[in-house]
């Protein structure tokens, strides 16, 4: 059984919800949770009708909604799923036959845009930070063995707790990078422009590495956009 974990909130308005859906649900073996940070456009509505089960978290960050998520699986395979990233559909067919001695990865990361910067970001996410450092992005769509780790794997973080996550996985040994593709949605970049954005990723970075609280950092990555609830 492949349990996927879904974070959400108010994600109708950007139209990619049943295209995120469409790979993971009306399979047997597949178990699709979604937890949600109490959307208000029918976000909740639409995941039910596709078959997913709803567990609604109000006022939670997408930490929370991840570690609730993982609580409430029963698959062998835990798939942490990024509510704005596409998985091909072969996905879960790599899944199923994933070897044994793959603890955890995540898939190969593109974006829906084809601007040069964000080529070399996808590139740059794929073979320096996820192949050589060993951290993973949700936008990969991570995917773990789910009786390696406690109930509550992922760092309770307004932001990077994918990073504090894969850091917390190494020592299981090393990410394995599917060629299955997850293409994610490059809104952030397309509303506040591709280089702008692409800089305050770099300071955020750099603010993470600082310590710097992450309640503060996630509303400025945030401003003007809620996209993570």
């Amino acid at each position: 059984m492949i349990s996927v974990v879904l974070p959400t909130h108010n994600e109708i308005g950007l139209g990619l919800l049943p295209d995120v859906l469409a790979p993971l649900t009306g399979h047997a073996d597949v178990e699709p949770i979604a937890v949600d940070n109490a959307s208000r456009d029918g976000t909740a509505a639409l995941l039910r009708d596709a078959g997913a089960r709803v567990i609604d978290l109000p006022g939670s960050n997408r930490a929370q909604r991840l570690n609730a998520g993982f609580a409430a699986c029963t698959g062998d395979v835990v798939l942490l799923h990024h509510p704005r990233s596409v998985l091909a559909p072969d996905a879960l067919d790599a899944l199923r036959g994933l070897p044994a001695d793959a603890i955890w990865g995540a898939f190969t990361h593109a974006f829906d845009d084809r601007h040069p910067l964000l080529g070399w970001t996808s590139w740059y996410s794929n073979r320096v930070r996820l192949d050589r450092a060993g951290v993973a992005y949700l936008d990969h769509c991570i995917f773990l063995r789910r009786d390696r780790l406690p109930d509550a794997p992922v760092p309770d973080l307004d932001i990077f707790e994918d990073t504090a996550l894969s850091r917390r996985l190494r020592p299981l040994g090393r990410p394995r990078r599917l060629p299955q593709i997850a293409t994610t949605s490059a809104v952030r970049y397309r509303r506040n422009g591709v280089w702008r954005q692409a800089a305050m990723n770099q300071v955020l970075k750099l603010g993470y590495a600082a310590r710097v609280p992450p309640r503060l950092m996630n509303r400025i990555y945030e401003r003007g956009l809620s996209l993570n609830g």
